[in-house]
């Protein structure tokens, strides 16, 4: 895993905060020139520690964790290159633990949650084995 600058740090902790700033105003909060944030962004852009701004509503819709155990055989990249780029699915890990593949996802509610799990389930009946789903209450 790449070694991350302090100066990228503080870049990632601001627009975690709100990914929309211009480079301006994260200049200011980071202490640092337009010019050297702009080429510090780019450069994560690049590299993949940036792969996307996205938006995350505040009290509206549903956040959950869906560790998903893949039966034994079954192609552990097939499957989650799949999943990754459906509706609701923000990213989605390989791990090691007892699940196989955790899935980040916001969905409206609780049905659009189980809508989205009923499709992994029809889309690879031999390939899950189980799913455990964790619901997020808070974000920090």
């Amino acid at each position: 895993m790449a070694r991350i600058a302090e100066i990228d740090r503080a870049i990632l902790s601001e627009l975690r905060k709100n990914g929309r700033m211009s480079f301006v105003e994260l200049a200011k909060l980071v202490g640092a020139s337009e010019r050297t944030i702009r080429t510090h962004v780019r450069s994560m852009e690049e590299n993949g520690t940036i792969r996307g701004y996205t938006i995350r509503e505040g009290g509206i819709g549903l956040t959950a964790l869906v560790r998903i155990k893949v039966s034994p055989g079954a192609e552990i990249g097939t499957f989650a290159g799949e999943v990754t780029g459906w509706d609701g699915v923000e990213v989605i890990y390989e791990v090691s633990g007892e699940a196989d593949l955790v899935a980040l996802v916001h969905v409206d509610d609780t049905m659009a949650l189980r809508a989205l799990l009923d499709r992994m389930w029809l889309a690879a009946p031999t390939d899950i084995a189980s799913t455990t789903t964790e619901l997020v209450l808070e974000q920090y």
